[in-house]
């Protein structure tokens, strides 16, 4: 079977092969037409006027038939060698079908317009297959949201979840409330380093918003990709940037500038939220929901409702006179009394309420609302509600947030997600499904996001698309390695696959530094790494480099252990001897580097006590595997007193094995 991820229900492969040329026609009936000019778009590089359409279904060489049988999203694929027939039921189902030729044409790398001759039968296992953007707190713009949104429809994924607002920013035009982007969508700089460094904010001012005609321009982008765009405004918490603009619908009227620090509850002005008490406070959300409602047509309102600290409605004679009035118990039950209003009004626009798990710490909600579960704890109210029948998302902080180190959560707790795991049980049709999150406190480029996304994407759309008994995650894992070069071609610059699962940083320890001192960390320390080509290491898996580097001591230089290994590359460091550098003159002096199995030394020359290197050469010394004949080093810099060098290592058939810099010092020792 060619590279399909996610994988699909059913694969079974047949001989001989379709080849798409200039005698090839396509015929679609009415209902599918829609995925069939997609098609015929993907493929116009592989015909030079384009595949001709065709009146007949009987004569055409690719036919798109509608099939009743189908469910929404479903499809079959049955590829002969004189004939190619997708059926389905909708666009969506159609659509998925043309994605999954374009990975079996590889048409992302590759123009050959073969087609191996298949049968498959497809279908998603979950209707909510998604990712949250946030842009509240960095901005990225129209044309990266498409391009985000043609990899989720790529991989078969149909959520865009678009945080719009929270306390450092307001991205949304709303024409009867012009201030919000006039005040609310702008802040004076940025914390950019880790949640306890509060002391390290950018001071350049930091701004951008959405007009209603772009919104509406992605709407339609993704809807023509089966993507549905559910927005989220934030409330009554992660209020700030409204705030900063209309500072009357607070509980004090307390007037505050855009926040620049990240975080949720005791964050100073992020502790003035929306007062549940006044009835501008709801006009002017009824009114948010009016414009949005018209821009967004999706069946669904993501209001947040997390992390609201209640000290403002304690002492609020407005809120404390709607606790009063509705006989409430408290101000908890005062959020529940405010989702609920919400709620009712969004049920006029034909749309349904959702807000992250806490929201249903309240007993008084709605049960209609659906609660989105992110919280890394364990919450009985989740276990509670999916078990009486109610819908739940799921987005574990542990498996699907995306903002985190690999370290902290790696791709194999993504794709190996179950829901028992949690404690979460009940009916699975009670999980409409799965979201990872992309929060962005510390995601300011479209490089480090999609480092970030990505493959956490591959393991994410599949855990939501493919049946259980059809995943492994070992031999997805050797699929994903061979889908890297399409990642490429569609201009993503993943995460090393070594990184992704590595135990190399210790998880504690990269955390808790993530968290309190520098959440760039890991991705420094991944963008430190040479990169070499995708296809360098390709007869390679980790599992036999980590052989060759013998268990987790991959390379030593005189006895100092390896810092750290990534796909194809060691990286190790030793001390200077600066004595012996001064002493050297302008003897021959080098270095001795053992990696595991063989061992091999380079050459330097040193005057006095500046180091002068030529590209060094190695000799080699002991082969401890056979196969293993070649090593050839080039010196990439050389300060004073440190040198650097790429090292590759070849078998006696020129095949590339190992890539390493090593971090090289002249030491106390003659070769």
């Amino acid at each position: 079977m060619r590279i399909l991820i996610p994988a699909p229900v059913e694969y079974s492969s047949r001989p001989g092969e379709f080849k798409i040329d200039e005698n090839t026609t396509i015929y679609s009936d009415i209902e599918l037409e829609g995925a069939m000019k997609v098609f015929i778009s993907l493929t116009n590089t592989l015909v030079t006027d384009g595949i001709k359409q065709s009146n007949s279904k009987e004569d055409a060489s690719i036919v798109f038939i509608y099939d009743a049988t189908q469910k929404t999203e479903s499809y079959r694929l049955d590829v002969k060698v004189d004939k190619v027939s997708v059926y389905a039921s909708s666009f969506a189902g159609a659509f998925y079908a043309t994605q999954t030729m374009r990975q079996l044409l590889s048409l992302d790398t590759s123009k050959s317009g073969v087609l191996d001759a298949c049968k498959i039968k497809d279908a998603p296992s979950y209707s909510w297959r998604g990712i949250l953007l946030d842009e509240s707190r960095h901005f990225f713009g129209k044309e990266f949201v498409k391009k985000l949104i043609d990899l989720l429809a790529f991989h078969k994924m149909n959520i865009l979840h678009w945080h719009l607002t929270d306390n450092e920013g307001w991205r949304i035009e709303i024409k009867k409330y012009p201030k919000l982007t006039e005040i609310g969508s702008k802040r004076k700089g940025t914390q950019y380093m880790a949640w306890g460094r509060r002391d390290a904010v950018d001071w350049t001012p930091y701004g951008g918003f959405y007009t209603q005609d772009e919104i509406k321009e992605i709407v339609e982008y993704a809807l023509n990709r089966n993507v549905s765009i559910v927005p989220e405004i934030d409330m009554p918490a992660h209020f700030g940037a409204v705030l900063a603009a209309y500072p009357e619908l607070g509980c004090r009227g307390v007037k505050i500038e855009t926040p620049i620090m990240h975080g949720g509850v005791e964050n100073g002005p992020a502790d003035l939220i929306a007062c549940a008490g006044k009835r501008e406070t709801y006009q002017f959300i009824f009114d948010i929901i009016d414009e949005l409602s018209d821009l967004f047509p999706a069946p669904y309102f993501h209001i947040g409702g997390d992390e609201a600290p209640k000290s403002e409605w304690k002492k609020c004679r407005f809120c404390q006179d709607e606790i009063k009035k509705n006989r409430l118990k408290g101000e908890n039950e005062l959020q529940g009394h405010f989702n609920n209003k919400i709620s009712d009004y969004l049920k006029t626009k034909e749309k349904t309420l959702i807000g992250w798990n806490e929201i249903l710490k309240r007993a008084n909600l709605n049960e209609d609302v659906i609660a989105q579960y992110w919280t890394p704890m364990r919450d009985r109210n989740v276990e509670k509600r999916i078990a009486s029948g109610q819908k739940i998302i799921i987005s574990k902080h542990q498996c699907f947030y995306f903002d985190m180190p690999y370290a902290v959560n790696n791709l194999k707790e993504t794709y190996n997600f179950t829901p028992e795991k949690y404690h979460i049980q009940g009916d699975k049709k009670n999980i409409l499904g799965f979201e990872g999150t992309l929060w962005t406190e510390w995601i300011s480029t479209e490089e480090r996001l999609l480092f970030q996304l990505f493959p956490r994407l591959e393991a994410l759309s599949e855990l939501a698309w493919t049946i259980p008994e059809n995943r492994d995650y070992d031999l997805f894992l050797s699929r994903l390695t061979k889908f890297l070069p399409t990642l490429d071609a569609l201009g993503v610059d993943s995460a090393p696959l070594s990184l992704v699962d590595s135990t190399l940083f210790d998880k504690l320890k990269i955390g808790k530094i993530f968290h309190l001192n520098d959440a760039h960390v890991e991705y420094r320390k991944a963008m430190s790494m040479p990169k070499t080509p995708r296809n360098a290491f390709v007869k390679q898996s980790e599992a036999q480099v980590r052989e060759y580097f013998k268990n987790d001591k991959f390379c030593t230089i005189n006895g100092i252990v390896v810092d750290y290994i990534k796909e194809d590359t060691a990286v190790c460091s030793v001390r200077i001897n600066q004595n012996h550098l001064n002493a050297l003159g302008t003897v021959q002096g080098g270095l001795i580097f053992t990696l595991a199995d063989f061992t091999f030394a380079v050459h330097a020359n040193s005057t006095g006590n500046k180091t002068v290197l030529r590209n060094a050469d190695i000799t080699y010394l002991r082969p401890a595997k056979a196969s293993i004949l070649k090593a050839i080093a080039t010196q990439i810099n050389c300060g004073k007193t440190t040198c650097v060098y790429n090292v590759e290592i070849y078998t006696e058939n020129n095949d590339f094995v190992a890539y390493a810099v090593l971090n090289g010092h002249i030491l106390n020792k003659k070769v």
